[in-house]
């Protein structure tokens, strides 16, 4: 148990010190590529593409993480421990990451492409937002999104009866003992719970990052690159270094 948290640890080390790279060596090194095969860029084409960058890094770092951070803290806990609110708040951050996840993938592949110079196709852009199979219909996208938590779900426990209990313990609440009590101070830590709020403030109440840079604005460039800061200054005050 001890050697896979440790695993665990490092692999997120070195993926942070991989988007480190990406962001502070090889990103830079690539736009001066770009600019040398092709020096007259479409002025607005880039612009929206850095933008759509921002936007992706920002969802990466600020939700994604720590929402499959507070996922696997409840369902690698065990049942056991267990409580509603536990129990809601794993689901929903699991859902909610796995949510974010593809939308900063979209933002990522479309905001690259946009910064070199190449038109990423809708198809691509909506098939990785998830757009294509629910066609921006509300009840499509909750019912994909519940599967896909599910699925999530069984693969964090590799069980299926504790992946039952799980679900089961989102509307039987299981009885109080000090394991669930330590849980539920456990998760309700480390902003989880404001992190789950911001979330599904912006899935709710945010428009599409395309629909959204659609019509070009200053403030909307501004959201974006303060995004963007805040998440590197994430990155950076939470890598920890290479032993």
């Amino acid at each position: 148990m001890i050697d896979g948290r440790l695993a665990l640890r490092h692999l997120h080390t070195l993926v942070l010190i991989s988007l480190h790279h990406l962001l502070f060596v090889l990103l830079p090194a690539a736009l001066a590529v770009r600019y040398y095969v092709k020096p007259r860029p479409v002025t607005l084409d880039v612009a929206q593409g850095v933008l759509r960058f921002c936007l992706g890094i920002g969802k990466w770092v600020l939700l994604v993480d720590p929402l499959w951070h507070l996922a696997t803290i409840v369902f690698r806990g065990g049942p056991e421990s267990l409580g509603t609110s536990v129990a809601w708040m794993g689901f929903l951050g699991l859902l909610l990451s796995l949510h974010f996840a593809c939308t900063a993938a979209g933002d990522l592949i479309a905001g690259l492409g946009g910064m070199f110079g190449f038109k990423v196709a809708e198809q691509v852009q909506e098939a990785l937002t998830l757009r294509r199979f629910t066609q921006g219909k509300w009840v499509r996208l909750i019912v994909l999104l519940l599967a896909v938590t599910v699925i999530g779900a069984l693969l964090q426990t590799a069980s299926f009866s504790d992946t039952w209990l799980h679900l089961k313990a989102l509307f039987a609440p299981p009885p109080q003992t000090t394991a669930t009590l330590l849980q539920q101070a456990r998760v309700r830590t480390d902003f989880h719970v404001l992190t789950i709020v911001a979330a599904l403030s912006c899935l709710i109440g945010l428009p599409h990052s395309r629909d959204f840079l659609r019509e070009p604005a200053p403030w909307k460039a501004t959201i974006c690159l303060l995004t963007f800061i805040f998440a590197v200054a994430m990155l950076w005050t939470h890598a920890a270094p290479m032993s």
